[in-house]
């Protein structure tokens, strides 16, 4: 199963919106994935097993080293929402 990280400043309010369409997208392109939302300063590079974190907020290069990140703002305003949605999955097939 597929591990995608949903992070921002708080671990709430724009995870929770970042969540309902990603597990909407992927539920419809048949990908199962365990879906975790986090705070950003709950990331330790040490511990981290995402395939992809999607983001509304600043990485710290020692995690960007050790997954790929999404810029998740798109999902937020709605523009360019489809191409991040798609390069999510993208991600997650190869």
């Amino acid at each position: 199963m597929k591990k995608v990280y949903l992070v921002c400043a708080t671990g709430i309010a724009t995870s929770t919106m970042l969540r309902v369409k990603i597990e909407d997208y992927l539920e419809d392109h048949g990908i199962e994935a365990d879906i975790r939302q986090f705070r950003v300063a709950e990331l330790n590079a040490s511990r981290l097993d995402a395939d992809v974190i999607i983001s509304t907020t600043s990485i710290p290069d020692e995690i960007r080293e050790r997954a790929t990140v999404v810029d998740g703002i798109p999902l937020i305003t709605g523009q360019g929402d489809k191409e991040v949605l798609q390069k999510v999955v993208d991600i997650l097939n190869s």
